[in-house]
């Protein structure tokens, strides 16, 4: 059962607005806080026969209707896993999340309904509840946000989650798809304009064209199976990197790693996933990374600066395979680039090989990642306003009025609209430089007329 505002449980208390039935430190999922494990022969540090071992706390936010499908099925993937919460402005879609905590956002706004695919209701929605918001990310040092940008609570939404999550001083990924180009222009835009907001506020916005997958499908494959292999790959990629920063393997990446690595490519990412199974597991996950769509036929690894390979097999991986695997992708990636490598060994991955590529990518690339814009330290900077959500308006300017240039005012050409753009190393030079990075500034309209 969930309420506005708050997450709740089924309990014999009443239920009452603003406040909490159950908590994030309720759920059957373990917290990442302070672990006590057994000491090992030599350790030195002791306490009652316990050492405690500091793991960073991870939560998962699924938000909006896509995002909390991905996260429901992901959890039910999961035997073990980080916190998972769900927050939508629609009830029905959180009852479907089933036992996994929910936030109820919005209810005073918009009666417990959706948001009709308006992102400004969604960010409306956010900030009517911008308290219970605030209280998940606290004793949280990493935030998963789960997101499938276009609608309106996920677009509306999400650059409040990021912005409140960094004021506490969580790490922020944020795992986003955007629409099929067959779902419109009208969503496209509204998904365009939210991952420009979300690049300015969070940590690293790693992204999911879902107009890709029409690569790594069957032309049979019906649009069920298609949204639902869009799920799989963002649970995925969302559960590679938790291993990495939470379990221990038999060749180590850490939560520093992984920080270093999202803040060297300053939020631009990408990542894939490759599988292969029997005695060429090795050769089938190459010749995967040679043909992946999101590799663009392995070009990103070819000019990517640095990235992340986090390899998992059964106990029956050899090194030797491990040894050929990293080899072979070597040749493939660029020469230069700063390349980690972890390794785990898990029962039921027995004769199979899971590799999953965190990437940073060049900047200048072809749209599978996005570079983001320089943040701005003031509170909100990184926070969508619903002027720019919403489709631009014209409105009578007074003499000496000041108007606020928005983020995602369309940038006429004027007299050069009919003629090429001048685009260097995929940046359209013709788009003046403060639309280009995101800045936004202020101008002086003065009435010379008469």
């Amino acid at each position: 059962m969930k309420t506005a505002g708050k997450i709740c449980q089924p309990m014999a208390a009443p239920i009452r607005h603003g406040v909490a039935l159950r908590t994030l430190a309720s759920s059957p999922r373990p917290e990442f806080g302070t672990k006590a494990v057994e000491p090992r022969s030599g350790d030195v540090t002791r306490e009652k026969s316990t050492m405690r071992l500091i793991l960073p706390r991870t939560l998962v936010v699924g938000l909006g209707n896509g995002g909390c499908k991905t996260v429901a099925a992901m959890a039910r993937q999961w035997k073990e896993g980080p916190r998972v919460v769900v927050v939508n402005t629609d009830g029905r879609s959180l009852a479907e999340a089933g036992d996994l905590a929910g936030l109820h956002i919005g209810v005073r706004v918009i009666k417990g309904l959706g948001t009709g695919g308006e992102p400004r209701m969604g960010q409306r929605a956010a900030e009517s509840d911008v308290e219970a918001i605030r209280g998940l990310f606290r004793d949280v040092d990493v935030v998963f946000l789960v997101v499938c940008l276009g609608g309106g609570t996920g677009t509306g939404a999400a650059p409040l989650l990021v912005e409140e999550a960094r004021k506490s001083g969580a790490l922020t990924l944020c795992f986003v798809s955007l629409p099929f180009e067959f779902e419109g222009k009208r969503r496209m835009e509204h998904a365009r304009r939210g991952l420009i907001a979300l690049q300015a506020g969070a940590d690293a916005v790693i992204c999911l064209p879902n107009q890709r997958l029409l690569e790594l499908v069957e032309d049979k494959t019906n649009i069920v199976a298609a949204f639902q292999q869009t799920d799989d790959m963002l649970a995925r990629g969302l559960q590679a990197v938790w291993r990495v920063i939470s379990r221990r393997g038999v060749i180590n990446l850490d939560f520093e790693d992984v920080s270093a690595l999202l803040h060297k490519g300053n939020g631009r990412c990408v990542f894939a996933c490759a599988e292969g199974t029997g005695p060429d597991k090795v050769k089938q996950v190459l010749e995967t990374v040679r043909r992946h769509a999101l590799l663009n036929q392995g070009a990103v690894l070819a000019e990517a600066e640095a990235f992340l390979v986090s390899v998992m097999g059964g106990s029956d991986l050899s090194l030797k395979e491990v040894d050929q695997l990293m080899a072979g992708i070597a040749k493939i990636g660029r020469a230069e680039a700063l390349i980690m490598t972890g390794v785990c060994c898990e029962s039921e991955w027995q004769d199979r090989l899971f590799v999953v590529f965190l990437v940073v990518e060049k900047e200048g690339a072809d749209g599978l990642v996005f570079s983001a814009p320089q943040r701005d330290d003031e509170p909100g900077g990184g926070i969508i306003s619903a002027a720019q959500i919403d489709e631009p308006t014209v409105e009578p300017v007074s003499r000496g009025k000041i108007v606020q240039v928005g983020l995602f005012d369309k940038v006429s050409q004027g007299r050069f609209k009919d003629v090429e753009a001048t685009v260097v190393e995929g940046k359209n030079l013709d788009i003046p430089t403060f639309k280009r990075r995101g800045i936004m500034i202020q101008k002086v309209l003065r009435n010379h007329a008469g």
